[in-house]
C-alpha cells in the first residue's frame, strides 16, 4: 500500500502565530493613528493661543501709544462705548509709523451671526472728533475671526479729585471730554466648541494728561 504524502496547509500552531501578529499590527496602527490626532490637535491649540496671544499683545502696544499731542487746545483723545472705540495714537518711528494716526476697534457682523473683530487705521486729522476712523473708506485689518461677542468698558475719573469709576462709554457725559480713562477692559467671547480662550484684557492707557 502506497503512502500518501501530508496535505500542505497551516498548522494550529502557525495559524495562532499570524493571528497574534495581525493583532499586534492592528494595535500599533490604532496607537500610531492616536498619537497622530493628538499631535496634530496639540499643534491646532499652540496656534489658537498664540493667534489669541498675538492680537492681545498689539492690543496692548497700540493703546499704550496714544498721543500726547494737543490740538485745539484738547488732550488726547478718546471716544469709546461698549462694543467700540476711536482713539489717537502717536507716531512711532521704530514701529514704522511716521505719523500720528486714528484708529478704530470695532465688532464687525457677519452672516453667520459671528464677529469678527476689526481693527481700521488712517492719518489723523482732527481732534477730539476722530471723524475719519472707522468709516467704511478706511482699510481695516481682522484681527480674529468669528467671535462670538466682544464688549470694553472704561475706567478713570471724569474731573480731578473725583472718583474713578467703570464706564460702558467714554466720555459718559460731555464733562469728560478732553480726558482719557485710567484703564480700558476688553472682552473677547467665543462661540462654544471653539478652542479659543480669552481672559479680560485690562490696559493703562499710554498717556493721559
Amino acid at each position: 500500500m502506497a503512502e500518501t504524502e501530508p496535505e500542505a496547509g497551516f498548522t494550529l500552531i502557525e495559524m495562532v502565530v499570524c493571528l497574534a501578529l495581525a493583532a499586534l499590527l492592528g494595535v500599533l496602527m490604532v496607537s500610531a493613528i492616536r498619537v497622530a490626532g493628538t499631535a496634530s490637535a496639540a499643534a491646532g491649540f499652540a496656534a489658537t493661543v498664540e493667534e489669541v496671544q498675538s492680537v492681545r499683545e498689539h492690543l496692548r502696544r497700540t493703546l499704550g501709544s496714544l498721543t500726547p499731542r494737543r490740538i485745539e487746545g484738547a488732550g488726547p483723545a478718546l471716544q469709546g462705548g461698549p462694543n467700540g472705540l476711536r482713539a489717537a495714537i502717536g507716531a512711532d518711528q521704530a514701529l514704522e509709523r511716521p505719523v500720528d494716526l486714528a484708529v478704530a476697534l470695532n465688532g464687525l457682523p457677519r452672516d453667520d451671526g459671528r464677529l469678527d473683530l476689526v481693527e481700521s487705521r488712517a492719518p489723523l486729522e482732527s481732534l477730539p472728533g476722530l471723524a475719519r476712523a472707522g468709516g467704511a473708506s478706511e482699510p481695516s485689518e481682522v484681527l480674529l475671526h468669528g467671535i462670538g461677542g466682544f464688549s470694553i468698558r472704561y475706567f478713570g475719573a471724569l474731573k480731578d479729585r473725583t472718583r474713578p469709576l467703570w464706564y460702558p462709554a467714554w466720555p459718559p457725559s460731555g464733562d469728560g471730554a478732553g480726558r482719557l480713562p485710567a484703564l480700558v477692559e476688553i472682552q473677547v467671547v467665543f462661540a462654544p466648541g471653539d478652542p479659543r480662550r480669552w481672559t479680560p484684557l485690562v490696559i493703562a492707557l499710554g498717556n493721559r494728561r
